[in-house]
């Protein structure tokens, strides 16, 4: 792969990752919920979950999704049932005021937020399809196949990286909105509508 097919993967690759999913919403909703140190650990998690899928398709993941109607399915139905799941805890989620002068909430720990962010992204059947489509582009066939895919693997992950670190960074500074709990309550269930929207789309989503 040369400099100019590079270039190009990158651009493709900046365009797909900084474009607003359920991934971007989970960080911003983390970031206001939680705060933006337990949410860079949710990011990470969503990062490894991003390089996972993108080692596994290319051991032939995306292909068997293609040519498997139930396996397409399978991944479908458990992406958009688990992304539900975030949404009526988000809906259902008791809210303790916080005062301002710095009392905190009852937060999940980092390893629960890195395990929900780790599901959403190893559950979505795009980002699968994405990969697949993606990758091959730019893979020169008569090279080492493993550097390419590590190459291009890595760069999809550190740009997931800094534009979810960027968009939880923007949520985190209008934090300071939502300390009334009635503002807090608002939110969760615009958050929580919001994912529940997204999972029964991603349930309805064909190929």
């Amino acid at each position: 792969m040369g400099l100019t097919e590079y270039l190009a993967f990158l651009l493709i690759a900046i365009v797909a990752t900084a474009s607003p999913g359920p991934a971007v919403l989970l960080a911003v909703t983390n970031a206001v919920t939680h705060g933006i140190k337990p949410t860079v650990i949710a990011i990470l998690g969503n990062v490894l979950g991003v390089i996972l899928l993108a080692a596994v398709t290319s051991a032939g993941l995306g292909a068997l999704m293609q040519t498997s109607e139930l396996v397409f399915q399978l991944v479908k139905w458990v992406g958009g049932i688990y992304l539900i799941y975030l949404g009526v805890r988000l809906w259902k989620m008791q809210v303790t005021p916080v005062p301002e002068s710095g009392a905190t909430r009852k937060s999940p720990t980092p390893r629960q937020l890195f395990r929900q962010a780790f599901i959403v992204a190893v559950t979505n059947p795009k980002a699968i399809a994405f990969i697949t489509a993606l990758f091959p582009q730019f893979i020169e066939p008569t090279a080492l196949m493993a550097p390419q895919f590590a190459l291009l693997a890595g760069t999809f992950g550190l740009l997931s990286f800094l534009f979810l670190l960027g968009y939880a960074l923007l949520a985190s500074r209008s934090s300071r909105c939502f300390l009334k709990s009635h503002l807090m309550r608002r939110f969760n269930r615009v958050s929580g509508g919001l994912f529940v929207g997204l999972g029964s789309l991603l349930i309805t989503t064909e190929r």
